[in-house]
């Protein structure tokens, strides 16, 4: 029963009370005067009986939501506990997965790296002794060369040196010659 009913069948009840004390004769009969005492008492205790189950009828509810309250409250408590373990736990997996990778992707960066610098050192010590083998043989062509053309140069004195020796003679032979009228 709520408080709007309870007040409604009250009201009700007192208005059949004043109601039965005001018709005519009702007071010069003491018969009557028990019987409005008892209508009265009759309305008093079934509205404290109402009220009482009223009372009881809440408290049994808050009761009800109160213990409706406390398992819903339970059931999110573990449900949280569960999900925040599932969550911790994925985090933890992802972050075990993500350091597995990085730690795989930096060996896989390691090794190419050391690879490369292997090829790169490799290729640096062939083309170092190809440009010093190169250099070498160009050096000893340039030395070569240079003796060649010294050696061609000292030939080329001592060939002009003739030519110029035998053309002296050959000149001073066409004078003498020239002067004398001598063929010979």
């Amino acid at each position: 029963m709520t408080k709007q009913s309870f007040a409604t069948a009250l009201m009700t009840m007192v208005g059949a009370a004043v109601f039965a004390v005001s018709l005519p004769g009702a007071s010069a009969h003491a018969e009557e005067q028990g019987a409005l005492t008892k209508a009265w008492d009759s309305t008093r205790q079934g509205t404290e009986k109402a009220w009482d189950k009223t009372k009881n009828g809440t408290e049994k509810a808050w009761d009800k939501t109160k213990a409706g309250t406390d398992k819903a409250w339970d059931k999110t408590k573990d449900g949280s506990a569960k999900v925040w373990d599932k969550t911790k736990s994925g985090t933890t997996e992802a972050w075990d997965k993500t350091r597995n990778g990085t730690e795989k992707a930096w060996d896989k960066t390691k090794t190419g790296t050391d690879k490369a610098w292997d090829k790169t050192k490799d290729g640096s010590a062939k083309a170092w002794d190809k440009t010093k083998s190169g250099t070498t043989e160009a050096w000893d062509k340039t030395k070569n060369g240079t003796k060649e053309a010294a050696h061609d140069v000292g030939n080329w004195g001592e060939r002009t040196g003739q030519k110029i020796g035998s053309t002296g003679k050959e000149i001073g032979h066409d004078i003498h010659n020239g002067l004398t009228d001598d063929n010979k």
